[in-house]
């Protein structure tokens, strides 16, 4: 019998996916999926289940059920721990892969794949239903409908909970619908997901900010529980001389300021026709490639100050650690460039507007294992690199000390992170408890603290 190997390519073709903003993954067939959870090997020790998955979710169980061809069992071993598998499914990095056993004499097993293959075949066969909870006479205000925001809304309401939601933007999913493309998660994915929370008795109130809209005081008269699960909404700047100049935005005004309430310019994000640099190499980074070439850019080149990851996985991040390695998305193979080991030092402005950027390379030293320590400029290697748009997608920073904080008298940790008071029934969750992180983290930090309640 011929060996199931791992699907390098799930991508529609570049030259398709280009010209839409539909997702740019392929649906595989059931006969693809079926066989590739049959690659699993339903490990003694199931690293992914453990050391992989934030959420803990039962990874070898409903890879066994798919491989049978039982996905309404598969449903429901990933309904167990992952509300959202149509999220995780599409937007996950997979840690879950990276810890898969596979990985020691062969490819992974298709993790993600099989986990969105299960939530969609689930929805087409009316499965996915709210599990019904007995009241328990408690309410509870979640402020911020982003991926913690959303999964403490469904946990909550599993709970018994009277659950409220409020969102300052016009509509729910925080960085799910404002942090992430199209082509990435159709935003009809989530919009399917708010009406099934709405039908179980969750109320979302949007365009409505606590402190300004809502006072913090009416919110903790009202609940008997606060869930804080505003995320990390201020980006990492470049503060370098030129700054100010127009042409400059940060990665998601880039991606959907178009789309922010009262843009009166939307076409002062478009790519159309112009020199586009990425400042910054991460996912966010990538998607800001994506836009691009997708709205018809001239050139897009994309630099990180880091260095180039090695081509397999480095000895600092052992398996079943994460693994330090170069990747390479789905933007990469669309078109543009990359370049390691830059560091911007000012920007160059003509007549108001960017023109340019001032870069040097830097050297880094690295640890026995491969680990970068320390950058060091390299003399004489400074360039000009023209630019007429200019994104910084360097990640985000801490919640600000004002606001709903203070609001609610809560204290900030020193690295600007809320410490939530439990006593007091203020629970923090996601990126603002504890710093930027991925989705999945998001969603398991709020599990985990809603499941003391």
């Amino acid at each position: 019998m011929e060996q199931v190997t791992r699907i390098q390519d799930i991508y529609r073709p570049v030259e398709e996916r280009v010209k839409d903003n539909k997702e740019v993954e392929r649906k595989l067939t059931s006969i693809e999926v079926i066989n590739q959870a049959g690659r699993c090997h339903t490990c003694g020790i199931p690293f992914c289940h453990g050391a992989g998955c934030p959420l803990g979710n039962l990874v070898p169980e409903f890879n066994a059920a798919v491989a049978i061809g039982n996905l309404e069992r598969a449903y429901d071993v990933i309904n167990k721990t992952a509300f959202f598998p149509e999220f995780t499914g599409r937007v996950c990095p997979a840690l879950c892969e990276s810890a898969c056993t596979g990985n020691v004499h062969d490819d992974p097993v298709m993790v993600r794949q099989i986990e969105k293959f299960i939530i969609e075949s689930a929805y087409e066969q009316g499965l996915v239903k709210l599990p019904s909870a007995e009241p328990n006479g408690k309410t509870a205000a979640v402020i911020g409908s982003g991926p913690s925001g959303l999964y403490a809304a469904e946990a909550l309401r599993r709970k018994g909970y009277a659950v409220t939601v409020y969102e300052k933007n016009p509509k729910v999913g925080g960085l799910l619908r404002y942090g992430i493309p199209n082509w990435k998660l159709d935003k009809s994915i989530i919009d399917r997901r708010v009406a099934l929370l709405e039908a179980a008795g969750i109320k979302f109130v949007r365009n409505t900010e606590i402190g300004k809209d809502i006072s913090a005081e009416y919110i903790r008269k009202n609940y008997d529980e606060v869930i804080l699960a505003i995320g990390t909404p201020n980006a990492r700047d470049l503060k370098i001389p030129g700054r100010e100049a127009e042409g400059i935005f940060l990665a998601l005004d880039f991606l959907h300021g178009a789309n922010r309430p009262g843009e009166t310019n939307p076409e002062r994000f478009s790519a159309k026709g112009k020199k586009v640099l990425i400042i910054g190499g991460g996912d966010t980074g990538n998607d800001c490639v994506g836009k691009s070439i997708r709205e018809g850019c001239e050139s897009v080149l994309q630099v990180e100050f880091m260095p180039k990851p090695p081509e397999t996985r480095s000895p600092s991040t052992p398996w079943p650690d994460w693994a330090y390695v170069l990747r390479t998305s789905y933007a990469q193979h669309e078109g543009g460039e990359r370049r390691w080991n830059v560091s911007s030092k000012q920007f160059i402005v003509k007549d108001g507007h960017v023109a340019g950027v001032e870069v040097v390379k830097v050297d880094w030293e690295m640890s026995p294992q491969g680990k970068p320590l320390k950058p060091n400029e390299v003399p004489n290697t400074t360039e000009i690199i023209e630019a007429d748009l200019v994104v910084l997608a360097m990640g985000f920073t801490g919640v600000p000390a004002e606001g709903i904080v203070n609001d609610l008298g809560l204290k900030l940790t020193p690295r600007t992170a809320i410490i939530a008071e439990p006593e007091r029934h203020i629970h923090a969750v996601g990126d603002c408890a504890n710093g930027a992180s991925l989705v999945v983290r998001a969603m398991a930090d709020a599990r985990a603290k809603v499941s003391r309640l």
